[in-house]
Parts: C-alpha cells; structure tokens; sequence
C-alpha cells in the first residue's frame, strides 16, 4: 500500500467540506512487524502552505484492519523505536529530502521570525 500520488485532505472543523491540502510525492517506509511506518513528502496545493514551504511531511503507517481482512491508514499515534525511527529518517536522508538542510536553530528562527 502506498499514497504516492494521492491528494491530502483535511477534514474542515465545523462543516462538511474538505480542503486538499497537497499530493504526496514521495514515501519512505520502514515494516515493523504488520505496520508499514511512513514518512509522506506533501507538494502543498497552490495557496495552502502558512508558511511558504513547498512541501510538508506527514508520518503515519498502514497496517490490516481489525479482522486482518484489509490494509487500512492507522487512527493512532505512530510508536517507533529509537533505531526504528532512524531507519526510517536515514531512508528519508538518503533521497535527498529538504527537511534535513537546515539546523534546528536556523529552522527556529526562521519560524519565530514570523
């Protein structure tokens, strides 16, 4: 299961519509057992981003269903371990995703700049 080329929505809080967030470009996967753990790189939607980033990054994973019948998006908080979530950063690293060229200071400052 994969949701590269897939649009992202959000739920819109207090009506019945949905706002396409993005499309996912792009997804590194580490297996854990029966959950796919992912990393998701998101090309925002023309007017979306808050920020001015191009992209975003949703972490989540797939697994099966209650009856093991079908792979579904899990509803709970991902838990890795620290060499898990590692395997998983590294594979995001190695294709070269931007979300590792700045330092967590730059990142902060730019951010509290705003």
């Amino acid at each position: 299961m994969t949701g590269v080329g897939k649009q992202v929505k959000f739920k819109d809080k207090g009506g019945d519509g949905h706002t396409v967030m993005g499309t996912i470009e792009d997804e590194v996967f580490h297996m854990v057992s029966d959950y796919k753990h992912v990393i998701q790189r998101i090309r925002f939607a023309e007017d979306v981003s808050w920020d001015g980033s191009t992209h975003a990054y949703r972490t989540g994973y797939w697994t099966y269903d209650g009856k093991g019948s079908r792979i579904v998006w899990g509803q709970y908080t991902q838990f890795l371990t620290e060499i898990e979530y590692r395997v998983l950063l590294q594979k995001a690293m190695d294709k070269g995703w931007q979300i590792f060229a700045y330092s967590p200071n730059t990142a902060l400052k730019e951010v509290r700049d705003d």
